[in-house]
């Protein structure tokens, strides 16, 4: 498949500019200094969570099969391709109304896995098999949220007219509808190269692993989207109706055969492609980086959410996501 040219830095600074716009913005433990690398992973590792969920929750639930109404809980991965002219003028999700948090996002450094097990409740899985000059891991844990998510056509007649468009009148029972969202705990491990002192990669400002450490190892509990009644067809017919989002994309999120159970995994083509793998004995989506210089594989295993990721090759990032134990 040949490389999409494109103006990546236009894509990444879109990504950044929705992450601000969410106020997401990491703390830590009282008492403890905070780690320079630490804030800048989980700031990277957030942005990447606020694209997955712009899409999956604007896009994906629109193309819900009836069980939207009581639940959505995902148990396989797809990937979306995507361009920028998929999304190009798309409003964010707060231009449709408000999200109140229940249980807020709080990333925080945690010394080893030992407490990264407790505090997250999960069994951390570790690597067994590690690249050469890769250094010792940093834990930081994710905890569960909650929120609420309720539609408002006022807020998005206001938005849209900010925009100077003229979205199509969002339907009565969608205005005042709410969405139950709940996602993680999670655990991020995060490895620098040894021979770094600053945990800077060699990765360009043109890859999307531009400033990661040299191996990301990450795991957590998927969301779960309820609905307070709304019905399928009008909120696919309503979200997928907006402007700046492509019929293109709009067609790939209703052929997901089984929507209710699945997360799809936004790929931006321009930046990336990708493929199924096998990884840890379930299907895989592997994803490299247009310049070579990094790669990821994300799969999910009896509830869990894995991800491996970082500037390695896609053997590196195979080996270690299958040593994982």
């Amino acid at each position: 498949m040949p490389e999409a040219q494109v103006d990546t830095e236009r894509a990444l600074a879109r990504l950044r500019a929705r992450v601000e716009g969410e106020h997401i913005a990491p703390v830590t433990r009282s008492g403890s200094a905070p780690r320079r690398i630490g804030v800048n992973i989980w700031l990277r590792g957030l942005a990447a969570a606020a694209t997955v969920a712009l899409v999956a929750t604007l896009l994906t639930v629109s193309g819900l099969a009836e069980t939207i109404l009581t639940i959505f809980e995902p148990k396989q991965l797809v990937a979306v391709p995507i361009t920028v002219t998929d999304l190009n003028g798309a409003a964010s999700f707060g231009a449709y109304g408000t999200l109140t948090w229940t249980e807020q996002p709080k990333p925080y450094d945690v010394p080893d896995v030992r407490t990264a097990a407790h505090d997250s409740g999960m069994t951390v899985l570790v690597p067994s098999n590690l690249p050469a000059g890769v250094g010792a891991p940093h834990y930081g844990v994710m905890n569960k949220t909650t929120a609420t998510f309720t539609f408002s056509a006022d807020k998005t007649k206001q938005a849209a007219a900010a925009l100077q468009r003229t979205p199509p009148p969002m339907p009565a029972n969608i205005d005042g509808s709410k969405l139950f969202i709940t996602g993680g705990p999670a655990v991020v491990a995060y490895y620098s190269d040894s021979t770094n002192t600053t945990g800077a990669t060699g990765a360009t400002g043109a890859s999307p692993f531009a400033g990661m450490p040299t191996l990301i190892v990450a795991q957590g509990r998927p969301p779960v989207v309820q609905s307070d009644g709304v019905t399928v067809e009008q909120l696919q017919s309503y979200l997928l109706a907006q402007p700046g989002i492509s019929p293109q994309l709009a067609a790939q999120i209703r052929a997901i055969k089984d929507p209710s159970s699945t997360l799809p995994v936004p790929i931006p083509v321009d930046m990336a492609t990708s493929k199924k793998v096998t990884v840890q004995g379930v299907e895989g989506i592997f994803v490299g980086d247009s310049t070579g210089l990094g790669s990821a594989v994300i799969w999910q295993k009896d509830g869990i959410v894995y991800g491996v990721a970082g500037t390695l090759t896609e053997q590196q990032v195979l080996a270690v996501a299958n040593s994982l134990h």
